[in-house]
């Protein structure tokens, strides 16, 4: 029955039930409650956050012990029933004949309709309906004479008054188990700092007069506390969010505490009634702006040049080039090429019309329209764009036809990047009817190799057929032709598009060695070296890949300038034996400004300004490659340091001079591979002296023997310049006064040749012993000396031909074949520093140093001294 009534009498139920609850369980649990309310108050005014254990433990298991003791107790007591609370409201209101029950009950002896029974239900429910709640029994009064039951609400309210905002963490803190030691607001001693992303670069940001701090997003911010044995957990307040971080134990009475910020906040550590905190702003990092002051366009040795202006509040990190070939029918599914531009710096907060040039030849799209934009990306990774520009994309002009040919044929195997067409099913076994008119290793299979491949692909491979076909008249470079025919059983054994690869690079390198030479060859490797040098200085590499691209880098000017100085002996001796007396001789080779340059960019790279090295290397690839223009030049007549011809004792000698030192380079890396192969084996150096079969590396006596015969043609060199009729340089007596052989050998040429027959000496010696360590540095040493030798005869030849046919013209003199200053090398001066510069700048890194090496520094200051040292 769900009548308003019967809803009524069971609401005065359901309180009378509670009523007895109370006059029951009360008395029994007051006493617990009242101890755990107590232990709550202590908390919330931090009373155990001051005094700690071993009484908060005491008060603590007090609590629990009345507790524990009050909960036995409700055990013995019945609970009251539903009956007890019906009885309840019938006794607080004489009501006599259970109405409550009646009102639930039907008549058992009649039907509900009999008249009697109607009666009686009727007088039940205007009983229930006069009914009036029960009233409550004092339940605490009799065992409360001081009237703590409402002391302690007041008292309870009052200290969660005085611990407000941190109420929840005291408690917390009160009921943690561990040991919780007292922590006083008076020995208590704060630190705080913010560190800025990396990407930044700047440096930690210290509280000092104000507790305000402007940061930027992503910075981590720390606090420190010491002087206590416990620590609070700082609370961080971020708009309605609040967050708690536990400190982390740095020792025993310090901790510390972190959290990284990408909003603005307010950080506090409260003790007490005391608080520290911290205001935290955090500022937006905004987005990098780029522009071009100058379009993209073809410049000199047909490089991309541009000029750009680009700004960061925290600097950019990497530049890129986007492009798109402009003539598409459809630019949304057009192709994209993201070509990296270096930076003047790891990070780059500014910069105004800074020039950048870019070595798109071997792009495949050189030569076609493009439309490209520039995309600069913070530290954040934030991407800032400039506008579009419509541009040409430089390619390499070819002139020889030869190299023509490779370069289209390069294009070519560029654009055939189709899949293979799928394999088709395998034939039959062939029998020998299938075989009668083909020869017995005729096994290539065609219909699964070149034939599957893309049309242009198959295009590479006939042309350069047809080009071997008949090589003779055709190349007059051997390595050429091999390099060709290689790529072509390349192109024909090749399955898939992944058998191809490489093929693109080694034809860009025969064109080059078709065009150039020995030179171009040397040209690339040096291009490489000083790219790859360039961007570790720019992205602050390790020392060591530094320290090891240099020495890659010097290594490849070295082959450079001997490729060099070989083009010019072949120049000079092509004009001679043409009967043109107009030559000029040979180019003027700075190599005391080349070795400056050398020296900045290692000076500058070791005292870490990468500026200047930057700076350095690019006047220094300037140079090398205006002397292979000057070069050129002087081949033509008019460009050279005079206007006289190169001796034809000169060309011999440097000839044979340079003969001898690529036998000598051989023979040393002969002699390491014997090195390593006895270190392998473990033999003694004098085994094996009979030869050298199947390939192996040859015994120190067959080396002995081959480094005595070079010293023999040396000597035989040397005697033939010193007498003036030997077999190397035949000179007539009437012609020493002009330049003759005595010029040649000057005292440095004749220094540097003693030094080169010394160390041969001794690695004839060393050889003979087995010890090819030994041997190898010998050898190296006689490479330089015959290297300085030469350098030393080429000099007195051009000191000679000046003093012969007179100084330049004022006009002339200082110009390159370009009519730039600068000795023709089209560079201005290197920014090389000073000596009290680069004292100044070693004195300072040493102190870096030894205040990082201080440990009674703080930890955070030797940090920010070790990213210092880190840089540079």
């Amino acid at each position: 029955m769900n009548s308003p009534l019967t809803k009524r009498a069971d609401r005065l139920t359901r309180r009378a039930y509670g009523q007895l609850l109370w006059e029951i369980y009360a008395p029994v649990l007051a006493l617990g409650v009242f101890c755990v309310l107590l232990f709550v108050a202590g908390a919330s005014v931090g009373l155990w956050q001051r005094i700690g254990d071993p009484w908060r433990f005491i008060a603590l298991g007090i609590v629990l012990v009345f507790l524990t003791r009050s909960a036995l107790r409700v055990r013995t007591h019945r609970r009251p029933t539903r009956s007890q609370a019906r009885r309840r409201v019938e006794t607080d209101n004489n009501l006599n004949h259970r109405p409550f029950d009646t009102i639930r009950d039907s008549s058992a002896i009649s039907s509900s309709d009999d008249p009697a029974w109607q009666n009686h239900l009727n007088a039940a429910k205007a009983l229930v309906n006069q009914a009036a709640p029960s009233r409550l029994r004092p339940a605490l009064a009799p065992i409360d004479k001081y009237f703590l039951r409402f002391a302690l609400p007041c008292v309870l309210v009052l200290c969660a008054m005085v611990g407000g905002g941190d109420n929840y963490e005291r408690i917390r803190a009160s009921l943690t188990p561990g040991w919780i030691s007292g922590i006083s607001a008076k020995t208590v001693r704060y630190e705080a700092w913010v560190d800025p992303p990396e990407y930044t670069n700047r440096p930690p940001s210290y509280f000092k007069q104000s507790n305000t701090i402007t940061a930027p997003e992503g910075s981590e911010f720390v606090a420190r506390i010491s002087g206590v044995k416990t620590a609070p957990r700082l609370i961080v307040r971020t708009g309605n969010r609040t967050r708690r971080i536990s400190a982390k134990r740095l020792g025993p009475k310090s901790f510390e505490a972190r959290i990284v910020l990408s909003a603005s906040a307010v950080a506090s550590f409260r003790i007490g009634n005391e608080t520290k905190s911290w205001i935290l702003n955090v500022g937006e990092d905004l987005f990098p702006t780029i522009r071009f002051d100058d379009p993209p366009e073809a410049g000199k040795r047909d490089k991309l040049i541009f000029s750009y202006t680009l700004e960061d509040d925290f600097g950019v990190e990497s530049l890129s080039l986007v492009m798109q070939l402009k003539d598409v029918a459809n630019p949304v599914d057009a192709l994209t090429e993201i070509v990296s531009v270096n930076l003047p710096g790891s990070s780059v907060r500014s910069t105004d019309k800074e020039p950048a040039s870019l070595d798109m030849t071997k792009h495949k799209w050189a030569g076609k329209v493009v439309i490209g934009h520039l995309l600069a990306v913070d530290g954040k990774g934030q991407v800032g764009a400039s506008t579009s520009e419509e541009f040409i994309v430089p390619d390499k002009i070819f002139i020889e036809p030869l190299a023509k040919a490779v370069a289209e044929q390069r294009l070519l195997m560029l654009a055939g990047t189709q899949a293979y067409a799928p394999l088709p099913l395998r034939r039959e076994a062939l029998t020998s009817d299938d075989l009668e008119n083909q020869p017995l290793f005729a096994v290539d299979t065609p219909d699964r190799a070149i034939e599957r491949a893309p049309e242009s692909v198959q295009r590479t491979a006939e042309l350069i057929e047809v080009i071997t076909d008949q090589p003779m008249g055709v190349f007059d470079d051997p390595t050429v032709y091999m390099g060709l025919r290689n790529i072509y059983r390349r192109l024909q054994g090749a399955k898939d598009q992944d058998a191809l690869s490489g093929i693109v690079e080694d034809l860009w390198a025969i064109a080059l060695r078709a065009e150039f030479g020995l030179l171009g060859d040397a040209l690339e490797d040096m291009r490489a070296a000083e790219r790859a040098l360039n961007n570790a200085m720019a992205r602050r590499a390790p020392q060591r890949e530094i320290d090891v691209l240099f020495d890659r880098y010097d290594a490849a000017v070295e082959r450079y300038m001997e490729a060099l100085t070989l083009k010019a002996i072949e120049e000079a001796k092509n004009r001679g034996q043409n009967g043109d007396g107009q030559g000029g001789g040979a180019a003027d080779f700075n190599t005391d400004k080349i070795q400056e340059l050398m020296d900045a960019i290692a000076e500058a790279n070791r005292m870490g300004d990468t500026v200047a090295a930057r700076k350095a290397l690019a006047q220094l690839a300037q140079l090398l490659e205006n002397m292979q223009i000057q070069l050129n030049a002087s081949g033509g007549g008019g460009s050279g340091p005079s206007d006289g011809g190169m001796s034809e004792e000169l060309e011999q000698a440097l000839e044979e001079l340079n003969d001898i030192l690529g036998e000598q380079r051989q023979l040393r890396d002969e002699t390491q591979a014997t090195g390593r192969a006895e270190a392998e084996q473990g033999r003694p150096g004098q085994e094996n002296q009979q030869g050298n079969p199947g390939g192996d590396p040859k015994s120190g006596g067959e080396l002995a023997e081959e480094q005595g015969k070079l010293n023999a043609l040396l000597e035989k060199l040397e005697d033939g310049a010193k007498a003036g009729d030997g077999e190397s340089i035949d000179q007539d007596e009437d012609n020493q006064s002009e330049g003759g052989t005595q010029e040649l050998m000057s005292a440095e040429t004749q220094k540097a040749l003693e030094d080169a027959k010394r160390a041969m000496n001794d690695s004839q010696d060393a050889l003979k012993n087995g010890q090819f360590y030994r041997a190898g540095r010998a050898q190296s040493d006689a490479i330089d000396a015959l290297r300085k030798a030469g350098e030393a005869l080429y000099a007195e030849e051009a000191k000679r031909l000046e003093e012969e046919n007179g100084k330049r013209s004022a006009n002339g003199e200082n110009a390159d074949p370009f009519g730039r200053e600068n000795d023709g090398n089209g560079v201005g001066d290197a920014d090389i520093p000073e000596i009290d510069d680069r004292q100044r700048a070693r004195d300072l890194l040493e102190e870096l140093r030894k205040r990082s090496g201080e440990q009674d520094r703080d930890k955070i200051e030797r940090d920010y001294l070790e990213r210092l040292l880190e840089r540079f």
